[in-house]
């Protein structure tokens, strides 16, 4: 079965792995809580350490650029590994669908991620670290602060994107979001107006706020148990959506893409005042793919599933799951 970990137990694990390789695998989606976590974790154990995963989005790839940090591309066709693997260790990743490769049999693996939900389970014997954090990068920042003093820059820099961006720029985390931050700045020379520049970027071509705008137009409003939940068809930018139509007034939203393959992707977001009244997005999508297959999960305010079904039904399902949390029953 799985086992608990505490965030004392990572260094004793790392070392009882002799001196072979280690893998630091992040989240599929490549959000920069994930890329950030798995970086900083990678350069805080040493060369015998790699960060390495499908994929990173923009905010993280440019802050790849900006700060030197080392991250390796898998490719998903013929994802392959150090052939002096020793351990794996995933970040920011509640379930093994969420790292998007098959994981190698009979290999340590140590997981570490903030109350996430998930469809399904890793393997036995696995070690799970979860923190009731904001972001999984705080629990990088909490693991190297223990361990020792000052922080890289690069290392802060990355860490802060990490927390800015999971937590919508702290609209949806809590207390101890700011307090992490804090603890940054008090233990590097982190300056948060430059990394802000670097997460914005130079703004989105018009072409895409138009397809942004023209999704919030057409989204659909529905009352869940008191909640005011939204309803949208998205392109390549369903997060960006999602959390437009948060910020807009939605206790949650949910937004749709069909897939090439013939899948359904579905993203939703939920505001901190619904989380806070019970609302568990990541536990909604991990039922919906108990009940209509595919994979599901995340965390309570930013949670996706995809799979094959028929889209109304997953929406109805969705909806009426919200409506059962929204009234407690």
């Amino acid at each position: 079965m799985v086992q608990n970990a505490r965030i004392d137990d990572l260094k004793p694990w790392i070392s009882s792995l002799g001196d072979g390789a280690i893998a630091v695998l992040s989240h599929k989606n490549g959000d920069m809580d994930t890329i950030g976590s798995a970086t900083v974790l990678a350069a805080w154990i040493g060369s015998r350490a790699r960060a390495t995963g499908l994929h990173a989005d923009k905010v993280s790839k440019r802050m790849l650029q900006r700060t030197g940090m080392e991250f390796r591309w898998m490719d998903h066709r013929h994802p392959t590994f150090p052939r002096t693997l020793a351990g794996i260790i995933a970040v920011d990743t509640g379930g093994p669908s969420q790292v998007g490769i098959e994981m190698p049999g009979d290999i340590p693996m140590f997981v570490i991620d903030h109350h996430a939900s998930s469809s399904d389970q890793w393997p036995e014997d696995t070690m799970l670290l979860s923190s009731d954090a904001s972001s999984t990068c705080q629990i990088i920042l909490e693991l190297i602060l223990r361990d020792s003093g000052r922080i890289p820059l690069e290392w802060a820099e990355m860490l802060y994107a990490g927390i800015v961006t999971d937590t919508g720029r702290f609209k949806h985390g809590s207390e101890n979001a700011h307090r992490s931050v804090v603890s940054l700045l008090d233990n590097s020379t982190l300056n948060p107006e430059d990394v802000l520049q670097t997460i914005d970027g130079d703004g989105m071509p018009s072409d895409q706020r138009k397809r942004i705008l023209s999704s919030v137009s057409s989204m659909e409003i529905h009352h869940c148990g008191g909640m005011i939940v939204a309803t949208a068809k998205g392109g390549s930018h369903e997060s960006r959506i999602a959390t437009s139509l948060v910020s807009s007034g939605a206790d949650a939203s949910i937004v749709t893409k069909h897939l090439e393959d013939g899948n359904i992707r579905i993203t939703a977001r939920a505001s901190w005042r619904s989380i806070e009244s019970g609302l568990d997005m990541g536990a909604i999508m991990s039922s919906l793919a108990i009940a209509k297959g595919g994979h599901g999960g995340g965390h309570k305010g930013a949670a996706g599933w995809m799979g094959n079904a028929n889209q109304g039904e997953a929406i109805a399902f969705l909806l009426a799951e919200i409506g059962v949390q929204a009234r407690g029953d």
